[in-house]
């Protein structure tokens, strides 16, 4: 684990998409992922400039997104599909070979989870995971407590994240599951990203990287990865 601690969030987020374009591979296909949320919004931003300008080629990569609440679809607010076609796919002038974006709201879920596992099975292993870190140590909707063995899978949503949902909407939902890659999969990348800012993330990322490997606090698990750079502010590296 390599951690590389910046002045502040635009910092962080400028670091992050260059160590991801740098991952990016130019002699063949590739399959890369992104998370959503509020953290990842400036390195897409960063990254999509990058791509648009030319410094980074993906027409010879597939994208596949990381996660979804299991109920909301892209037209959704909030959801991680609108999230992926508003901030990423809707922001690229150069598309990328291919993508494929989880289905919160697919009319048979298990089908999509299933769906989600083939397509990593076919293009993958990731080259690359770019990740954020929940309050809990979550990576993606791999919750406190989950087997660090799954693939893709549906999983409870833990009491951490239904407290903190609220700030993704801009209406009330009563949400219980999310879909997401298994801790399998994303250890199976070539390279990880992880990036935090914030002092809210300071406790979290020390106990990730600087306690036990646990599934306790999944992130933990990052600490075995052999390519793995870990970007935070300064507010959020306080307590490495």
């Amino acid at each position: 684990m390599t951690p590389i601690i910046c002045t502040d969030y635009e910092a962080m987020s400028l670091k992050a998409a260059q160590l991801a374009g740098e991952a990016i591979p130019r002699d063949r296909e590739s399959l890369v992922s992104f998370p959503g949320g509020d953290t990842p919004l400036g390195f897409i931003k960063e990254f999509t400039k990058m791509v648009n300008a030319g410094a980074v080629d993906i027409s010879r990569v597939r994208y596949v997104s990381l996660d979804e609440w299991v109920g909301l679809g892209k037209e959704d607010r909030g959801s991680c599909a609108c999230f992926n076609h508003t901030h990423l796919l809707g922001s690229l002038n150069r598309p990328f070979l291919e993508t494929h974006i989880i289905d919160g709201k697919a009319a048979d879920i298990g089908e999509e989870c299933r769906r989600l596992d083939d397509f990593i099975a076919k293009y993958g292993p990731l080259d690359l995971s770019v990740l954020g870190i929940g309050l809990n140590g979550h990576l993606g909707f791999n919750e406190d407590g989950v087997d660090f063995e799954l693939n893709a899978h549906i999983i409870p949503l833990s009491s951490t994240t239904k407290k903190v949902m609220g700030k993704y909407f801009d209406r009330e939902y009563t949400l219980e599951r999310g879909i997401t890659q298994g801790l399998k999969q994303i250890m199976a990348a070539k390279r990880i990203i992880l990036i935090a800012s914030g002092a809210h993330k300071a406790a979290i990322l020390a106990r990730s990287f600087r306690g036990p490997v646990d599934n306790s606090v999944p992130a933990s698990i990052l600490q075995n990865h052999p390519d793995c750079f870990v970007i935070a502010d300064r507010e959020a590296a306080a307590e490495l």
